[in-house]
């Protein structure tokens, strides 16, 4: 390199350093700095409001299905398409527990007449099932992950106000959750019917399991 371009070379770095010191140049790059940050929180809170919710399982009502201390995401961009379904798992808040947040799954939509009912095996072993519309749901896909403890006297029917004989008609824009724990869930069957605002979002899976399982999907 010659001489006057190592000359050149060095006046640059000092005028640089010279730069760097003058305190309007040290307030753009804290300005800089601050409208990152803030952009990133934005962001955050935008895909958390809008997008994503992560949600950590806290009690037993929907074991075996979930976990207690298993964390999951709820989405919430599919409702934007496709509204809540019989058999969909989501996060919902309860009408009166305005502070907290649940995971249930949905056993009726409405416009829909659910109700639990009592069964016998040809065996005469006593159990309970939930009907919608007259007819037994459909539970073949998760009822290997429900759990049924306790006896089928904690397997309760519906209390909830509005229901008649222990049949409850779900309005429009509500649907009604049970957890998969039918023996140990406090859930629409006394608090009643949800309204589609509250729900949070849809649960597709696991994400950080508890010890001893795998990431994973639920149904």
């Amino acid at each position: 390199m010659s001489s006057d371009k190592k000359f050149r070379k060095y006046i640059d770095s000092a005028a640089e350093r010279l730069h760097k010191a003058e305190p309007g140049y040290r307030s753009a790059s804290n300005l800089s700095f601050f409208l990152y940050v803030l952009g990133v929180l934005i962001a955050a809170l935008a895909i958390r409001a809008f997008l994503l919710e992560p949600v950590r399982v806290q009690g037993e009502s929907m074991q075996n299905t979930l976990q207690h201390g298993e964390r999951l995401i709820a989405e919430k961009v599919s409702f934007w398409f496709d509204p809540p379904e019989v058999g969909d798992i989501v996060i919902t808040r309860f009408p009166d527990r305005e502070g907290a947040a649940f995971v249930k799954r949905i056993v009726a939509v409405g416009g829909q007449t659910v109700a639990v009912r009592d069964g016998f095996l040809s065996d005469g072993t006593h159990y309970r099932y939930v009907e919608v519309d007259g007819v037994p749901l459909d539970e073949s896909a998760y009822r290997d992950t429900m759990l049924l403890d306790g006896g089928v006297n904690r397997y309760s029917y519906i209390e909830c106000a509005g229901s008649v004989n222990g049949e409850f008609t779900v309005p429009e824009g509500y649907v009604f959750v049970m957890g998969d724990h039918r023996t140990n869930s406090s859930d629409s069957r006394v608090v009643g019917a949800i309204p589609l605002h509250y729900i949070i979002g849809r649960v597709h899976g696991v994400i950080v399991p508890v010890e001893g399982t795998s990431i994973r999907l639920v149904d």
